[in-house]
């Protein structure tokens, strides 16, 4: 009887020793997870970003284009009605002359 009582304190033992090794491995591996879970969070944060400011480049390459050009066509059409104002300033005078007169 005590010798089976002995050898189920050294399975106990074993167990324990066992159950606390098995309790040491998860938490390596835990903080393996984790140091790969952070690593790989870095890595798509990092890349997210580069994407963003590669779009935010593109963005703002098509708003300057947009609004050069708006520049450009706004300028275009004030020489335009200067030119024709310039050019055609008497009879635009003389039509308001007798518009006014005419009432």
């Amino acid at each position: 009887m005590e010798t089976v009582i002995k050898k189920l304190s050294e399975i106990e033992l074993a167990a324990n020793k066992i159950m606390e090794d098995a309790h040491a491995q998860l938490e390596v591996l835990k903080k393996q997870m984790a140091d790969k879970s952070a690593t790989f969070d870095a890595s798509v944060n990092e890349d997210t970003e580069q994407k963003l400011t590669s779009l935010r480049q593109g963005l703002q390459h098509q708003t300057d284009d947009a609004l050069a050009k708006l520049k450009s066509d706004t300028e275009h059409g004030l020489a335009s009605l200067n030119k024709y104002y310039s050019d055609n300033h008497d009879e635009i005078s003389e039509n308001i002359y007798r518009k006014i007169i005419g009432m």
